[in-house]
């Protein structure tokens, strides 16, 4: 290859790249395409000038933006389909001002000044607005087929593609022209006259996307602010629903002389099939290390010859609970079927759930633990415990120390997060969104509860930098 050609594909290829970094400095809004993209302008008149062997350059510009591109992922990651789309939409780039050349010569006439209005106009029906058809096509229909785009977002980016192309030839094209072959007679004498009118073009067309694309930008913001707020207030409102079922099992004990097993269940049962984030409603007395023995062959008498008061080793399997001053444990347990294991198990076994049983002792209000492993749990969901506690009717509580000798147990509320978080959504459009439920009062490695992402789905950080403003933004999930 002569030294001369091989000098004009890496001019063109260089050119592609840094009009196509200009238009990503330009673009103020996350996505696939530019409103003006001048590269397709470079392209077509690249093509028209150096002749059709110098499609690998446009090939090789192309390639390194859109591999640097992370929209679509860099190729230096390694990744074969990222390195599959970059090449495919470089392809399109190439073939399509390889096939808007070969238009524009054969019905605009080419090459000539462009100074007569129907010549103009060929140019550009051909050159633009019917080759920029190809890259659109084959660019959008690539990132659908990978998954990169949701298909029901084709049109509208496929429309901002082929408008950004289309721009990028009417404008950039005649100005490379006017140019580079100023020194045929024809163009000379017009060198200024299309630069002009031209720049200021892309100035206005570039002002204008830019306000739109600003505004849209805050049109979706404000949806999404409003659509989570909403999420927020139904999440609050299901939690607060949660909680009143503790209050109410409250007040039912305080209405009654004596509750045992039965008249746990006939109440809780009711109230367990309509709210769906709870994995069960519990009741722990307390029992002093005197009563343990008592307590325990009560229920062993009572055809539970292997019942006792347990806790968790360091492997998480039940054992007989070590020697207390007191224990805390699970006596009436709704839905027993699945939660066999807790049946019990004593609370005040566990660091984190006795200082939430000591929490709601001393303030007389509903406490909760921070996030903890269910006993009962078989899969990997973290859990909530709440204690609403219950004291002697007949004993003062207007200090601390007097509603410590008053405590005769605690009311408990099992919160599976994620079935609550869910059942607070079951009835919202959440497709696409990532959402987490934070608990903020907890220590930073324990402060997520819930997170809607899966194991598999990393969300694409864009940063976007352009002339006016710096924005970091994650991509919708796609």
């Amino acid at each position: 290859m002569p030294i001369t050609k091989l000098l004009q594909m890496l001019g063109l290829a260089a050119a592609y790249f840094l009009a196509g970094q200009l238009a990503y400095l330009l673009k103020s809004s996350f996505g696939y395409a530019s409103l003006n993209w001048p590269p397709a302008g470079i392209a077509l008149a690249g093509i028209l000038i150096y002749g059709y062997r110098a499609w690998p350059g446009i090939l090789l510009g192309a390639f390194l933006i859109n591999g640097l591109n992370p929209t679509t992922a860099s190729f230096f990651s390694g990744n074969l389909s990222s390195l599959l789309v970059t090449l495919i939409i470089s392809s399109g780039a190439s073939l399509q001002a390889l096939a808007g050349a070969y238009l524009v010569r054969r019905y605009a006439g080419f090459p000539n000044a462009l100074n007569q209005l129907r010549e103009i106009v060929l140019f550009f029906v051909f050159g633009g607005l019917l080759s920029a058809l190809i890259n659109s096509t084959v660019s959008m229909t690539t990132l659908v087929s990978f998954g990169l785009v949701p298909s029901a977002a084709f049109l509208d980016q496929w429309g901002s593609w082929y408008l950004g192309d289309v721009f990028g030839i009417v404008i950039f094209s005649p100005l490379i022209l006017v140019w580079l072959q100023s020194t045929k007679s024809g163009w000379r004498s017009r060198r200024w006259g299309i630069t002009f009118p031209v720049l200021l073009m892309f100035i206005l067309t570039s002002a204008i996307a830019f306000y739109e694309l600003v505004s849209n930008n805050q049109r979706i913001k404000l949806r999404f602010d409003q659509h989570a707020q909403e999420l927020q207030v139904d999440l609050e409102n299901s939690i607060q629903r949660h909680i009143n079922v503790l209050r109410s099992l409250e007040s039912f004990y305080a209405a009654s002389e004596h509750v045992d097993g039965s008249k746990f269940q006939r109440y809780t049962m009711p109230v367990l099939k309509d709210i769906q984030g709870i994995q069960a409603l519990e009741w722990a007395p307390i029992i002093q290390a005197s009563e343990r023995e008592a307590f325990e062959k009560r229920f062993q008498q009572n055809g539970q010859p292997r019942f006792q008061i347990t806790e968790q080793d360091i492997n998480k399997n039940m054992q007989r609970a070590k020697e207390r001053s007191y224990y805390v444990p699970i006596t009436f347990l709704e839905p027993y079927l699945g939660n066999e294991k807790a049946w019990g198990y004593d609370f005040a076994s566990s660091p984190e759930r006795l200082a939430a049983l000591t929490r709601a002792a001393d303030t007389g209000e509903l406490s909760l633990t921070s996030r903890v492993t269910l006993v009962q749990e078989q899969g990997t969901q973290q859990g909530l415990v709440a204690y609403q506690p219950l004291y002697h009717g007949d004993l003062p509580l207007q200090t601390q120390e007097q509603r410590r000798n008053a405590i005769s147990g605690y009311i408990v509320g099992i919160f599976r997060i994620g079935d609550m978080v869910m059942a607070a959504f079951q009835h919202k459009q959440t497709d696409g969104l990532i959402y987490r439920l934070i608990d903020q009062s907890s220590p930073a490695a324990e402060q997520l509860l819930f997170t809607s992402a899966s194991d598999q789905f990393q969300p694409t950080i864009i940063t976007e930098k352009n002339f006016f403003y710096r924005q970091y933004c994650a991509a919708p999930h796609l």
